[in-house]
Protein backbone atom coordinates (compact mmCIF):
# COMPACT_ATOMS: atom_id res chain seq x y z
CA UNK A 1 0.00 0.00 0.00
CA UNK A 2 1.37 3.56 -1.03
CA UNK A 3 2.63 5.77 1.83
CA UNK A 4 0.24 8.29 1.55
CA UNK A 5 -2.72 5.83 2.38
CA UNK A 6 -0.93 4.26 5.33
CA UNK A 7 0.01 8.61 6.80
CA UNK A 8 -3.72 8.77 6.42
CA UNK A 9 -4.95 6.04 8.08
CA UNK A 10 -2.71 5.12 10.88
CA UNK A 11 -3.59 8.47 12.51
CA UNK A 12 -7.81 7.90 12.22
CA UNK A 13 -6.82 4.37 13.85
CA UNK A 14 -4.96 5.77 16.58
CA UNK A 15 -6.58 8.53 17.45
CA UNK A 16 -9.74 6.85 17.66
CA UNK A 17 -8.03 4.98 19.90
CA UNK A 18 -6.79 6.43 22.28
CA UNK A 19 -9.69 8.93 22.61
CA UNK A 20 -11.74 5.68 23.35
CA UNK A 21 -9.02 5.04 25.89
CA UNK A 22 -9.59 8.34 27.30
CA UNK A 23 -12.99 8.66 27.23
CA UNK A 24 -13.84 5.77 28.79
CA UNK A 25 -11.01 5.87 31.39
CA UNK A 26 -11.70 9.10 33.17
CA UNK A 27 -15.46 7.38 34.47
CA UNK A 28 -14.59 6.84 37.83
CA UNK A 29 -17.27 3.47 37.49
CA UNK A 30 -15.03 2.23 35.00
CA UNK A 31 -12.42 2.71 36.82
CA UNK A 32 -13.78 1.00 40.08
CA UNK A 33 -15.30 -2.33 37.65
CA UNK A 34 -11.84 -2.85 36.35
CA UNK A 35 -10.09 -2.67 39.26
CA UNK A 36 -13.22 -4.44 41.16
CA UNK A 37 -12.50 -7.06 38.96
CA UNK A 38 -8.67 -7.68 39.23
CA UNK A 39 -8.75 -7.37 42.84
CA UNK A 40 -10.93 -10.71 42.83
CA UNK A 41 -9.27 -12.63 40.39
CA UNK A 42 -5.88 -12.23 42.64
CA UNK A 43 -7.84 -12.94 45.60
CA UNK A 44 -9.65 -16.20 44.02
CA UNK A 45 -5.66 -17.18 42.55
CA UNK A 46 -4.55 -16.42 46.12
CA UNK A 47 -7.12 -18.78 47.49
CA UNK A 48 -6.81 -21.73 44.61
CA UNK A 49 -2.65 -21.26 45.22
CA UNK A 50 -3.63 -21.98 48.87
CA UNK A 51 -6.03 -24.62 48.85
CA UNK A 52 -3.48 -26.82 46.35
CA UNK A 53 -0.63 -26.72 49.09
CA UNK A 54 -2.69 -27.25 51.77
CA UNK A 55 -4.86 -30.07 52.93
CA UNK A 56 -8.06 -30.02 53.71
CA UNK A 57 -7.87 -29.60 56.92
CA UNK A 58 -6.05 -26.70 57.15
CA UNK A 59 -7.78 -25.19 54.52
CA UNK A 60 -11.25 -25.89 56.46
CA UNK A 61 -9.37 -23.28 59.23
CA UNK A 62 -9.22 -20.43 57.39
CA UNK A 63 -11.83 -17.98 57.07
CA UNK A 64 -14.07 -18.38 54.42
CA UNK A 65 -16.74 -16.55 52.94
CA UNK A 66 -18.98 -18.92 50.53
CA UNK A 67 -20.92 -16.04 48.99
CA UNK A 68 -17.85 -13.78 48.49
CA UNK A 69 -15.73 -16.49 47.12
CA UNK A 70 -19.13 -17.62 44.45
CA UNK A 71 -18.56 -14.12 43.28
CA UNK A 72 -14.87 -14.25 42.83
CA UNK A 73 -15.67 -17.59 41.17
CA UNK A 74 -18.34 -16.24 38.85
CA UNK A 75 -16.12 -13.33 37.49
CA UNK A 76 -13.40 -15.55 36.44
CA UNK A 77 -15.29 -17.60 35.09
CA UNK A 78 -16.60 -14.41 32.75
CA UNK A 79 -13.05 -13.50 31.92
CA UNK A 80 -12.39 -16.95 30.98
CA UNK A 81 -15.52 -17.01 28.70
CA UNK A 82 -14.35 -13.82 27.56
CA UNK A 83 -11.58 -14.68 26.21
CA UNK A 84 -12.05 -18.40 25.15
CA UNK A 85 -15.13 -16.61 22.90
CA UNK A 86 -12.89 -14.08 21.42
CA UNK A 87 -10.29 -16.95 20.36
CA UNK A 88 -13.16 -18.91 18.82
CA UNK A 89 -14.51 -15.99 17.43
CA UNK A 90 -11.04 -14.75 15.65
CA UNK A 91 -10.17 -18.67 15.16
CA UNK A 92 -13.51 -18.15 12.34
CA UNK A 93 -13.78 -14.63 11.56
CA UNK A 94 -10.24 -13.74 10.28
CA UNK A 95 -9.51 -16.80 7.79
CA UNK A 96 -13.05 -15.39 6.38
CA UNK A 97 -12.00 -11.76 6.57
CA UNK A 98 -9.23 -12.38 4.91
CA UNK A 99 -10.75 -14.34 2.03
CA UNK A 100 -13.14 -11.72 1.60
CA UNK A 101 -10.40 -9.15 1.22
CA UNK A 102 -8.87 -10.86 -0.90
CA UNK A 103 -11.75 -11.60 -3.01
CA UNK A 104 -13.10 -7.68 -3.18
CA UNK A 105 -9.45 -6.58 -3.93
CA UNK A 106 -8.75 -8.99 -7.04
CA UNK A 107 -12.51 -9.44 -8.70
CA UNK A 108 -14.22 -5.48 -7.18
CA UNK A 109 -13.47 -4.09 -10.89
CA UNK A 110 -15.45 -6.88 -12.26
CA UNK A 111 -18.26 -7.33 -9.94
CA UNK A 112 -18.90 -3.46 -10.06
CA UNK A 113 -18.94 -3.83 -14.05
CA UNK A 114 -21.35 -6.49 -14.08
CA UNK A 115 -23.75 -4.52 -11.31
CA UNK A 116 -23.49 -1.45 -13.38
CA UNK A 117 -24.94 -2.73 -16.22
CA UNK A 118 -21.88 -1.42 -18.45
CA UNK A 119 -20.77 -4.09 -21.23
CA UNK A 120 -17.70 -3.83 -23.42
CA UNK A 121 -17.49 -1.20 -26.30
CA UNK A 122 -15.14 -1.97 -29.58
CA UNK A 123 -13.55 -0.01 -31.58
CA UNK A 124 -15.68 -0.22 -34.28
CA UNK A 125 -18.61 0.59 -32.54
CA UNK A 126 -17.46 4.13 -31.36
CA UNK A 127 -14.12 5.40 -32.73
CA UNK A 128 -14.37 8.57 -31.53
CA UNK A 129 -14.28 7.62 -27.94
CA UNK A 130 -11.76 5.40 -28.64
CA UNK A 131 -9.63 8.81 -30.09
CA UNK A 132 -10.40 10.98 -27.23
CA UNK A 133 -8.86 8.81 -24.38
CA UNK A 134 -6.13 7.53 -26.10
CA UNK A 135 -5.02 10.93 -27.05
CA UNK A 136 -5.51 11.94 -23.08
CA UNK A 137 -3.37 9.07 -22.12
CA UNK A 138 -0.67 9.65 -24.43
CA UNK A 139 -0.73 13.23 -23.21
CA UNK A 140 0.34 11.89 -19.84
CA UNK A 141 2.20 9.00 -21.11
CA UNK A 142 -0.02 6.33 -19.48
CA UNK A 143 -1.16 3.07 -20.90
CA UNK A 144 -5.01 3.24 -22.18
CA UNK A 145 -7.93 2.08 -20.10
CA UNK A 146 -10.77 -0.12 -21.23
CA UNK A 147 -13.85 1.14 -22.14
CA UNK A 148 -17.44 -0.11 -21.72
CA UNK A 149 -20.86 1.42 -22.27
CA UNK A 150 -23.89 1.72 -20.12
CA UNK A 151 -27.18 1.08 -22.34
CA UNK A 152 -29.13 4.42 -20.94
CA UNK A 153 -29.84 7.27 -22.41
CA UNK A 154 -28.87 9.24 -18.87
CA UNK A 155 -25.49 11.10 -18.73
CA UNK A 156 -23.15 9.95 -16.27
CA UNK A 157 -19.98 8.05 -16.25
CA UNK A 158 -17.33 6.46 -13.53
CA UNK A 159 -14.12 5.11 -13.84
CA UNK A 160 -12.82 1.83 -12.07
CA UNK A 161 -9.38 0.58 -11.37
CA UNK A 162 -5.82 2.40 -10.53
CA UNK A 163 -3.68 1.18 -13.06
CA UNK A 164 -4.23 2.55 -16.48
CA UNK A 165 -3.37 -0.80 -17.49
CA UNK A 166 -5.84 -2.57 -16.18
CA UNK A 167 -8.43 -0.18 -15.59
CA UNK A 168 -12.01 0.92 -16.83
CA UNK A 169 -14.02 3.93 -17.94
CA UNK A 170 -17.40 3.58 -18.58
CA UNK A 171 -19.68 6.13 -20.27
CA UNK A 172 -23.67 5.99 -20.88
CA UNK A 173 -24.66 6.09 -24.29
CA UNK A 174 -26.35 9.05 -23.23
CA UNK A 175 -23.19 10.84 -22.48
CA UNK A 176 -21.39 9.52 -26.02
CA UNK A 177 -24.71 11.39 -27.70
CA UNK A 178 -26.29 14.59 -26.20
CA UNK A 179 -22.53 15.84 -25.66
CA UNK A 180 -19.97 17.28 -28.32
CA UNK A 181 -16.48 15.90 -28.25
CA UNK A 182 -15.23 18.33 -26.20
CA UNK A 183 -17.66 17.65 -23.54
CA UNK A 184 -16.78 14.07 -23.68
CA UNK A 185 -13.13 14.73 -23.89
CA UNK A 186 -13.81 17.01 -20.26
CA UNK A 187 -15.99 13.71 -18.70
CA UNK A 188 -13.18 11.23 -19.78
CA UNK A 189 -10.33 13.42 -18.38
CA UNK A 190 -12.49 13.79 -15.21
CA UNK A 191 -12.53 9.96 -15.24
CA UNK A 192 -9.12 9.44 -16.42
CA UNK A 193 -7.78 12.01 -13.16
CA UNK A 194 -9.84 9.85 -11.45
CA UNK A 195 -8.00 6.73 -11.95
CA UNK A 196 -3.96 8.86 -12.04
CA UNK A 197 -5.37 9.82 -8.14
CA UNK A 198 -6.22 5.97 -7.32
CA UNK A 199 -9.35 7.00 -5.78
CA UNK A 200 -10.90 3.83 -6.39
CA UNK A 201 -8.03 2.34 -4.39
CA UNK A 202 -8.59 5.12 -1.57
CA UNK A 203 -12.19 4.30 -1.58
CA UNK A 204 -11.91 0.36 -1.34
CA UNK A 205 -9.38 1.18 1.91
CA UNK A 206 -11.99 3.53 3.37
CA UNK A 207 -14.75 0.91 3.16
CA UNK A 208 -12.57 -1.90 4.46
CA UNK A 209 -11.28 0.26 7.33
CA UNK A 210 -14.92 1.21 8.15
CA UNK A 211 -16.26 -2.02 8.08
CA UNK A 212 -13.41 -3.28 9.90
CA UNK A 213 -14.07 -0.75 12.99
CA UNK A 214 -17.65 -1.87 12.96
CA UNK A 215 -16.73 -5.51 12.96
CA UNK A 216 -14.20 -5.33 15.88
CA UNK A 217 -16.99 -2.78 17.89
CA UNK A 218 -19.41 -5.77 17.65
CA UNK A 219 -16.84 -8.53 18.79
CA UNK A 220 -16.16 -6.36 21.59
CA UNK A 221 -19.74 -6.03 22.62
CA UNK A 222 -20.22 -9.54 22.54
CA UNK A 223 -17.24 -10.77 24.14
CA UNK A 224 -17.84 -8.45 26.95
CA UNK A 225 -21.65 -9.92 27.74
CA UNK A 226 -20.23 -13.00 29.36
CA UNK A 227 -22.51 -15.29 30.41
CA UNK A 228 -26.12 -14.25 32.13
CA UNK A 229 -26.20 -11.69 34.26
CA UNK A 230 -23.52 -11.66 36.32
CA UNK A 231 -22.35 -8.85 37.97
CA UNK A 232 -18.79 -6.91 37.25
CA UNK A 233 -19.19 -5.14 33.92
CA UNK A 234 -16.39 -5.37 31.73
CA UNK A 235 -15.60 -2.04 29.58
CA UNK A 236 -15.46 -4.23 26.50
CA UNK A 237 -18.84 -3.77 25.51
CA UNK A 238 -18.43 0.03 25.85
CA UNK A 239 -15.34 0.41 23.80
CA UNK A 240 -17.21 -1.93 21.29
CA UNK A 241 -20.36 0.74 21.09
CA UNK A 242 -17.77 3.51 20.80
CA UNK A 243 -16.14 1.73 17.85
CA UNK A 244 -19.38 0.90 16.43
CA UNK A 245 -20.38 4.42 16.18
CA UNK A 246 -17.17 5.42 14.60
CA UNK A 247 -17.98 2.71 12.57
CA UNK A 248 -21.37 3.46 11.41
CA UNK A 249 -21.60 7.28 11.55
CA UNK A 250 -18.62 9.53 12.06
CA UNK A 251 -15.82 7.27 9.81
CA UNK A 252 -18.57 7.34 6.71
CA UNK A 253 -18.87 11.34 7.39
CA UNK A 254 -15.15 11.19 6.86
CA UNK A 255 -15.43 9.04 3.91
CA UNK A 256 -18.22 11.20 2.40
CA UNK A 257 -16.18 14.44 2.60
CA UNK A 258 -13.03 12.81 1.34
CA UNK A 259 -15.23 11.58 -2.07
CA UNK A 260 -16.31 15.47 -2.25
CA UNK A 261 -12.85 16.51 -1.71
CA UNK A 262 -12.15 13.79 -4.75
CA UNK A 263 -14.59 15.38 -7.67
CA UNK A 264 -13.20 18.93 -6.63
CA UNK A 265 -9.86 17.51 -7.58
CA UNK A 266 -10.89 15.28 -10.61
CA UNK A 267 -12.39 18.24 -12.07
CA UNK A 268 -8.89 20.06 -11.99
CA UNK A 269 -7.43 17.56 -13.16
CA UNK A 270 -9.72 17.28 -16.17
CA UNK A 271 -9.10 20.92 -16.74
CA UNK A 272 -4.98 20.32 -16.52
CA UNK A 273 -5.59 17.99 -19.17
CA UNK A 274 -7.96 19.30 -21.41
CA UNK A 275 -6.81 22.67 -21.27
CA UNK A 276 -10.66 23.97 -21.56
CA UNK A 277 -12.34 24.37 -18.45
CA UNK A 278 -15.37 25.85 -20.08
CA UNK A 279 -15.98 22.13 -21.80
CA UNK A 280 -15.96 20.52 -17.92
CA UNK A 281 -18.43 23.54 -16.94
CA UNK A 282 -20.63 22.62 -19.58
CA UNK A 283 -20.77 18.83 -19.46
CA UNK A 284 -21.28 19.22 -15.87
CA UNK A 285 -24.55 22.12 -16.32
CA UNK A 286 -25.79 19.27 -18.94
CA UNK A 287 -25.48 15.84 -17.11
CA UNK A 288 -26.76 17.65 -13.85
CA UNK A 289 -30.03 18.61 -16.06
CA UNK A 290 -30.39 14.54 -17.06
CA UNK A 291 -27.55 12.06 -15.06
CA UNK A 292 -30.54 9.92 -13.38
CA UNK A 293 -29.83 6.28 -14.50
CA UNK A 294 -31.13 2.68 -12.87
CA UNK A 295 -29.00 1.12 -10.66
CA UNK A 296 -28.59 -2.48 -9.41
CA UNK A 297 -27.08 -1.25 -6.27
CA UNK A 298 -27.32 1.61 -4.80
CA UNK A 299 -24.31 2.17 -3.18
CA UNK A 300 -22.30 2.29 -6.51
CA UNK A 301 -24.25 5.62 -7.00
CA UNK A 302 -20.89 7.41 -5.43
CA UNK A 303 -18.53 6.54 -8.28
CA UNK A 304 -20.29 8.68 -10.94
CA UNK A 305 -19.55 12.08 -12.21
CA UNK A 306 -22.63 12.88 -10.61
CA UNK A 307 -24.49 10.78 -8.31
CA UNK A 308 -27.41 9.53 -10.08
CA UNK A 309 -29.78 9.30 -7.01
CA UNK A 310 -28.45 12.10 -5.66
CA UNK A 311 -31.24 14.00 -3.15
CA UNK A 312 -29.45 14.36 -0.15
CA UNK A 313 -27.82 17.99 0.41
CA UNK A 314 -24.31 18.44 2.99
CA UNK A 315 -22.66 15.99 5.14
CA UNK A 316 -24.30 12.76 3.81
CA UNK A 317 -23.51 14.03 0.01
CA UNK A 318 -21.01 12.34 -1.90
CA UNK A 319 -20.40 14.79 -4.61
CA UNK A 320 -20.11 18.52 -4.46
CA UNK A 321 -23.43 20.45 -5.64
CA UNK A 322 -22.98 21.23 -9.34
CA UNK A 323 -23.10 25.08 -8.32
CA UNK A 324 -19.64 24.44 -6.12
CA UNK A 325 -17.93 22.43 -8.45
CA UNK A 326 -18.55 25.10 -11.56
CA UNK A 327 -17.77 28.13 -9.03
CA UNK A 328 -14.26 26.30 -8.41
CA UNK A 329 -13.50 25.60 -11.98
CA UNK A 330 -14.45 29.50 -13.04
CA UNK A 331 -11.81 30.35 -10.73
CA UNK A 332 -9.36 27.56 -11.70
Amino acid sequence: MKTWALIFLFPLFLGGGIFTALFFWSDVDVKNTVYNISTAVEVFDAGRDYYETHDMDSFKNIEYDPDRYSQQVAIKERIDYAVEYTEKVLAILCPVLILWVLIAFSFQKELIFAFSGARPITRQENPEIYNIVENLCISRGLAVPKIGIIDHYGMNAFALGWKPSNSRIVFTKGVLEKLNRNEIEAVAAHELTHIINKDSLLMFVMVIYIGGISMIGEILIRTGRGKGNEKGKSILPLIGLVLIVLGYLFYPLIRLAISRKREFLADAGAVELTKDNQAMISALQKISEDSLIPLKNEKMAAMFIENPLDTISGLFQTHPSIEERISALKNY
